[in-house]
């Protein structure tokens, strides 16, 4: 079973306060994501150019970790007269979890853009997940491979693109978790605001705000292989290492201390090996001239007869 809350200003919420508070929620949703759903419902997403913007990340509350999608759109003027804004999160069980990934829930799901009746809700009904998508007018092909790739790797830090003018950000984000691996594409977060509530070691997509330096130009056409990875290397080499790899610490040094004990036991065996050899092969016979032998003896006599003659005088 999946929920829903939505955060926005009203005169009177769910818990009888004013101004910006939960206006609708499923019933049973956990204190702990719900709390934590109200400290991502800041607007922090929309900035002075962006009235709607859509994001998914994993929520980390109550020691369980928790698929969220979130909408947070501008909704005109509240109760008071004041700006009013309208999020709306939406919290996915596995059961609810469809083998596209999240992109094609959040591309057929009805998020709110206006002020919902102050009221708890049931359970939502998910609609049928918008498939395809596996293009992005505009971008060089280079680049859904590229940032595809990123997004697989188990130790990818975050990646801010800027995207040619006129193009979806959810047709760009379609296209790039549709050629991550099928079981991965639930852990890549994104969003479709320069900024989000990001859940931290996993890798994450965003889209650039306009002068961003650092951000990969998908206008521009796709670097070659090669200097795509030079370029990982650098970023690796500087970068902050804000996202660290999935992989279990302990399976991590199983796999490195099983390495090293191999080419030990290599060393020890060459060793042993080199042993056996020293001590079994036979010594190759030395090519000695047979007249040598003679010659010192001969010598040998001669100076046992003058040490005898001196004896004798």
């Amino acid at each position: 079973m999946s929920f829903e809350l939505i955060h926005t200003s009203v005169s009177r919420d769910l818990d009888g306060q004013s101004g910006f508070g939960i206006a609708a929620m499923s019933r049973d949703l956990p204190r702990p994501v719900r709390d934590a759903l109200v400290a991502w419902s800041d607007g922090s997403e929309l900035d002075a150019t962006t009235d709607r913007a859509i994001s998914y990340a994993i929520c980390q509350a109550g020691g369980a970790a928790w698929p969220v999608l979130t909408c947070v759109t501008r909704c005109g003027v509240d109760w008071s007269g004041r700006a009013n804004r309208v999020a709306h999160h939406l919290v996915l069980e596995p059961s609810d979890r469809c083998i596209e990934g999240p992109i094609a829930l959040a591309r057929a799901f009805e998020f709110a853009r206006q002020v919902p009746e102050v009221a708890l809700r049931s359970p939502p009904s998910l609609p049928h997940p918008i498939e395809g998508g596996h293009a992005a007018p505009g971008v060089d092909p280079g680049w859904i491979e590229h940032l595809a790739e990123r997004m697989s790797s188990p130790d990818a830090p975050a990646v801010a693109v800027r995207l040619p003018h006129g193009l979806d950000p959810l047709a760009l984000i379609a296209a790039v978790t549709a050629r991550v691996e099928p079981k991965r594409r639930w852990a890549v977060q994104w969003s479709t605001a320069p900024v989000f509530h990001a859940g931290r070691a996993l890798p994450s997509i965003v889209i650039a705000r306009e002068h961003d330096a650092h951000a990969l130009d998908l206008a521009q056409t796709a670097p070659s292989p090669r200097a795509v990875e030079s370029s990982k290397r650098s970023e690796s080499k500087g970068a902050p290492q804000g996202i660290r790899s999935a992989e279990p610490v302990g399976e991590a040094t199983k796999t490195t201390t099983g390495i090293h004990d191999d080419s030990v036991r290599a060393r020890r065996a060459s060793h042993a090996e080199g042993a056996k050899r020293t001590t079994r092969d036979p010594v190759a016979p030395t090519s000695v001239n047979p007249w040598v032998p003679i010659v010192l003896f001969a010598v040998a006599g001669v100076i046992m007869l003058v040490a005898l003659r001196l004896l004798l005088w």
